[in-house]
């Protein structure tokens, strides 16, 4: 492993960690349907990553980068789905944790859950810009597929690892006397800063 590999870990976990629309649906359905949700939420968003990264290869991605049109109608989809999700977490009932409720009560199950991870990364083109601009920059030409592929298994890796434990730190945090308290209302602050992702989103630029 040379330091144009570690490098390109060192960013990557930077930009992973960094607070953004993935952590705040793994928030929202840590909160919601517990260790499940976390982690189902979190595979969903690493399948929506390697897509993207297969898409790069491909370069898809880059054409969805420096096509303004193609950019704005999947930010705009995104920011929609972003903003649907917010509100249905404002809209869930507060005494409804990980553990309560019956079955077909308002706690989604896995399939939901992964899907949701799915699409929020996958309707999210800045995903798409990441992969065409921050790690070609880690790439010299020559270098053989199978370094590119290890790239891609890392990042998958590490964003994957990453928004486990963090789903699971809340969904423990939750269980505990204090947080069955306020899980209402962290319910609702992931709801709003979803929303806010979803305004945020919708008048970015690239």
């Amino acid at each position: 492993m040379d330091t144009r590999f570690l490098a390109f870990v060192t960013v990557s976990a930077l930009l992973i960690i960094a607070p953004g629309p993935d952590m705040a649906l793994v928030a929202r359905n840590a909160l919601r349907a517990g260790q499940t949700g976390a982690w189902s939420t979190a595979l969903g968003v690493g399948a929506g990553i390697l897509v993207w990264g297969v898409a790069a290869i491909c370069g898809l991605a880059a054409l969805l980068a420096e096509s303004a049109a193609a950019f704005t109608v999947v930010k705009l989809i995104g920011a929609a789905y972003l903003l649907y999700l917010g509100v249905q977490s404002l809209r869930t009932r507060s005494d409804l944790g990980p553990t309560a409720g019956p079955a077909g009560s308002d706690r989604p199950g896995w399939t939901a859950t992964f899907r949701q991870g799915v699409l929020g990364n996958l309707l999210n083109p800045k995903a798409a810009v990441i992969f065409v601009t921050v790690i070609p920059q880690f790439i010299k030409p020559g270098d053989p597929a199978a370094r590119l592929v290890l790239m891609l298994l890392v990042f998958e890796a590490m964003i994957v690892g990453w928004l486990t434990v963090y789903g699971f730190a809340l969904s423990r945090a939750g269980q505990s006397r204090l947080g069955r308290r306020v899980q209402g209302a962290l319910r609702r602050l992931t709801g709003l800063v979803l929303i806010g992702f979803a305004l945020r989103l919708a008048v970015e630029r690239r």
